[in-house]
């Protein structure tokens, strides 16, 4: 379904006859010429090229950038287990690096040959530079300095040096504002089904004023993303368990989307029966309850007190963030109250362990965020690690538009009375108080809780400079798991140093390590410090 153009560059040979020259001086049939290729471009054609870009970024997100991103981070037990988890030549992240790069090849071939004839080859256009900007905001973010590409590379352009911090930013903010001048807009809330999980001007605004943020520039990104709010085109999703499942799909919260679903109107940019439901599983654990409430999926294993402990002690026991966010085992057992299969928590054990439920060997906490739902499964799969689902996936969420409208008011961007407002939807969303004023270390707190396994805390922690702190003594042990007892809520962790971690350090882990393949192949490259 997704059509991807492969070129073929021939090199005539010079011991040919003119006699020879005229026999086999015709057109290779199997072979597609560039320019002919655009010359006769149909809208068609056009939309199946941006749909293998859709492809392309969409592979990015699976789920071992996740487990990647998270596995650095204070919200999981470990987290922050820098010293054996990456090289240079083998860590997670190379891959990544190389189909960033890839995509925003796919991207500069549109926007050098395409011409813009019509109304769909210039969203076409707009939809090319948004993801060639989207690609190289990761790739600052992993890498902070990798060679600028900002058209397709010549045989003799093979080896570009390292870029600067300027000119990266500057191509991605560019591309934006060029993506902005092309895309079309949503009319209304309730609009973005009519447009699928494509792209819109409030997606590239929405990217712009993040990139903005991720540079300091606090009151361009204030004034990026209260353009956003102004227009009145996003908004919450009212029930915070409901996102990452199909309930939200096409909801007003996201500025963007993959689309999975199996709705035929989705066309050319469909990627019916993924696996987006069972990201981060490192391992099989997994938990299954009864009465249709996530009886399948894939649980990261090494859920921590820690992070529970923290949205408990804001007051979040109970309530719709906690409960679509991590479950302890209590929780569990409530959900048989709730379910009416047990008639009080004392009694709740005793039906867990007399149900079809099941119980993973880890800590006692299980993330409920992003798991899948028995109604989400596609017909035919069944099995834990080969479950394809329904769910749409979001590349960003109006709750990420409003946290950082409110970090760049309380760095000076804007006014904070606005920014309070921003801060409190949230807050008001998940099920707290509003706050009467807010300091910087509010939206710290309130993006650890909203975001958590979004893969955003690891990105936020460099930005702010908190890395160090939070992670410098992280995955200095490991967790040995014995399980609970059948019928019990009993439990015996044992904790474990790991001489091999050092923790998070200064001057090397706020980058990944340029991957050794393409140091060798360009020598201009220069690793990061401290690889």
């Amino acid at each position: 379904m997704k059509k991807k153009i492969f070129i073929t560059l021939l090199t005539a040979g010079s011991l040919l006859s003119s006699c020879q020259k005229q026999i086999l001086d015709v057109d290779q049939l199997d072979v597609v010429n560039l320019e002919q290729y655009y010359s006769n471009l149909t809208d068609p054609k056009a939309e199946s090229l941006i749909a293998s870009v859709y492809k392309t970024a969409y592979g990015v997100t699976n789920n071992n950038w996740y487990n990647m991103m998270h596995g650095y981070t204070d919200d999981y037990v470990g987290g922050g287990g820098f010293a054996t988890a990456l090289n240079s030549s083998n860590h997670t992240s190379s891959s990544f690096y190389t189909t960033l790069y890839y995509l925003n090849y796919e991207c500069n071939l549109i926007i050098e040959n395409m011409s813009e004839d019509s109304a769909v080859k210039k969203q076409v256009m707009g939809e090319a530079y948004f993801w060639r900007a989207w690609a190289y905001y990761q790739l600052i973010r992993g890498w902070g300095t990798p060679p600028l590409a900002d058209h397709v590379l010549g045989s003799g352009e093979l080896s570009p040096a390292n870029g600067t911090a300027t000119e990266l930013w500057g191509y991605v903010e560019q591309s934006l504002e060029q993506a902005y001048n092309r895309l079309p807009e949503k009319t209304a809330l309730g609009e973005q089904r009519s447009i699928g999980g494509r792209v819109t001007k409030g997606s590239a605004l929405a990217l712009w004023g993040k990139a903005q943020v991720y540079q300091s520039k606090w009151g361009e990104a204030a004034a990026t993303l209260k353009q956003i709010i102004d227009g009145g085109k996003y908004n919450l999703s009212p029930d915070f368990t409901q996102l990452y499942h199909m309930a939200a799909d096409f909801s007003d919260e996201y500025m963007w989307e993959w689309n999975s679903d199996d709705n035929a109107s989705a066309s050319t940019f469909t990627n019916e029966g993924d696996d987006r439901g069972i990201r981060m599983q490192w391992n099989n654990s997994y938990v299954v309850v009864p009465g249709g409430i996530q009886e399948r999926g894939g649980t990261n294993g090494e859920m921590g007190k820690e992070f529970y402990q923290f949205l408990v002690d804001r007051g979040e026991k109970g309530k719709p963030r906690q409960m679509g966010t991590v479950w302890s085992y209590e929780d569990v057992l409530q959900r048989f109250v709730d379910l009416g299969l047990a008639s009080s928590l004392a009694e709740a054990p005793s039906a867990f362990w007399k149900s079809t439920a099941m119980m993973p060997t880890n800590e006692g906490y299980f993330r409920s965020k992003m798991l899948i739902w028995q109604e989400e499964v596609f017909d035919g799969w069944t099995w834990l690690d080969d479950m394809r689902t329904k769910n749409n996936w979001p590349g960003m969420r109006y709750a990420d538009v409003l946290l950082l409208y409110a970090e760049a008011c309380v760095n000076g961007g804007g006014s904070t009375a606005d920014g309070l407002i921003a801060l409190n939807k949230v807050r008001t969303r998940a099920g707290l108080s509003m706050l009467g004023s807010y300091t910087m270390q509010d939206v710290k707190d309130e993006r650890r809780a909203e975001f958590s396994y979004e893969g955003e805390r690891y990105n936020d922690l460099i930005r702010w400079g908190d890395a160090s702190t939070v992670l410098g003594s992280g995955n200095k042990q490991t967790l040995s798991f014995y399980g609970y007892k059948s019928g019990t809520t009993n439990y015996d962790v044992t904790a474990v140093d790991n001489p091999n971690s050092t923790g998070f350090t200064v001057g090397k882990n706020e980058l990944f390590p340029f991957p050794y393949d393409e140091l060798v192949l360009n020598t201009n490259l220069k690793q990061n410090p401290g690889w």
